[in-house]
C-alpha cells in the first residue's frame, strides 16, 4: 500500500516548487509558465486513453474531468488518464497560487472556502473536491519551502521511508481507488501516515546538495514517466499473461521498462515540445516584476 504514498510526496514537492518559483512572477506568466508545462503535454498524452474510453461510454462529464481536470459535477468524474486525477489538485493548487498572486490578501478567501467545503464535505462532489484533506499536502510544501536549511535534518529522510513503509505493516494505511481519493475518503488519516512522513521525505531530501548524475536526469523526465508509466506496463502485463514469469521478475521489468520508456519519450518528445512552447511565451520578457 505504501506505493500510493508517491502522490503524497509529489504533492508536498510541488508545494516547495511552487512557493518557491512564484515569487517575483506575474499571475499571468506564472499561470502561462504551469499552463505551458503541464497541459499540452498531458492532453496529447491523454488521446489514446479518451478514444479507448470513448468506446466504453465518454459523456460530458468524462470530456469535463480530462479536459479541464475538473472532476467535480453532480458525481466525481475520473479524467481518462488513470494517473490525472492527481492533476485534477495540481491545477487547483495552481489556480490558488495565481489567485494569491494576483491579490495577498485573497489568501484568507482561499483559506476560508477550503475550511467550509471540508465542514460541508457531505453536500456533494464539489465540496468533496474542493475540502479536499489531499490538499493540505500542498500546504506541507509551502511551509517547508521557507524553513531554513539544517544539514542534520537529513535524517528525515530514513526516518520517513521507515514511517511510511511501516504503515502497511501496522494496518493503518489507508485504502481506496481513484473516486475514493478524488472524494477524499479516509482523507485525514492519509494525510497523517502518508502526508507527514511524505513531509519528512521532502525536507530531508531539501538538505542534499546533488550534483548532476544519471538520477538527476531521471528526475528531469519525472512528469513524462508520471503520465506514460501504465502503457508499458499494461502492454507488458497482456505479454505475461499468455507467458507467465515470477512476480519479482514482473517488477524488475516493469519498472526499468518504464522508465527507459519514459526517458527517452523526455528526449526525444517532452523537451523539443517544451522548446517550442517557450519560444513562444508571451511573458517571455515581462514576468519578473521589477525590484
Amino acid at each position: 500500500m505504501a506505493g500510493f504514498a508517491g502522490v503524497d510526496i509529489f504533492f508536498v514537492i510541488s508545494g516547495v516548487i511552487i512557493a518557491r518559483t512564484a515569487p517575483g512572477l506575474t499571475w499571468r506568466s506564472f499561470a502561462w509558465r504551469r499552463f505551458r508545462r503541464i497541459v499540452p503535454l498531458y492532453l496529447l498524452i491523454s488521446i489514446p486513453y479518451a478514444i479507448v474510453a470513448y468506446r466504453t461510454g465518454f459523456g460530458w462529464r468524462d470530456a469535463l474531468a480530462t479536459l479541464l481536470l475538473w472532476p467535480a459535477t453532480d458525481q466525481m468524474t475520473a479524467p481518462a488518464l488513470p494517473a490525472a486525477w492527481t492533476l485534477c489538485f495540481e491545477m487547483l493548487f495552481y489556480a490558488a497560487a495565481t489567485i494569491v498572486l494576483i491579490d495577498r490578501r485573497l489568501l484568507v478567501g482561499l483559506v476560508g472556502i477550503f475550511g467550509v467545503a471540508m465542514m460541508f464535505r457531505s453536500a456533494g462532489p464539489v465540496p468533496q473536491f474542493l475540502g479536499n484533506p489531499l490538499i493540505i499536502e500542498f500546504g506541507f510544501g509551502v511551509g517547508l519551502a521557507y524553513m531554513p536549511k539544517w544539514k542534520p535534518a537529513v535524517w528525515c529522510l530514513p526516518i520517513g521511508a521507515v514511517a511510511m513503509i511501516g504503515t502497511g505493516f501496522i494496518g493503518i494505511a489507508p485504502g481506496g481507488g481513484t473516486m475514493e481519493f478524488l472524494a477524499g475518503d479516509n482523507g485525514f488519516q492519509r494525510v497523517l501516515v502518508y502526508g507527514l512522513p511524505a513531509a519528512m521525505i521532502v525536507f530531508g531530501t531539501m538538505q542534499i546538495d546533488a550534483k548532476p548524475s544519471v538520477w538527476t536526469s531521471l528526475g528531469d523526465a519525472s512528469y513524462m514517466l508520471y503520465l506514460i508509466h501504465t502503457l508499458p506496463i499494461t502492454l507488458l502485463l497482456m505479454v505475461w499473461t499468455a507467458f507467465p514469469i515470477p512476480p519479482d521478475l514482473v517488477i524488475v521489468i516493469g519498472t526499468a521498462t518504464s522508465v527507459l520508456f519514459a526517458w527517452r519519450m523526455y528526449i526525444r518528445f517532452e523537451l523539443p515540445l517544451r522548446k517550442f512552447l517557450r519560444r513562444h511565451d508571451p511573458h517571455l520578457e515581462t514576468g519578473f516584476r521589477p525590484a
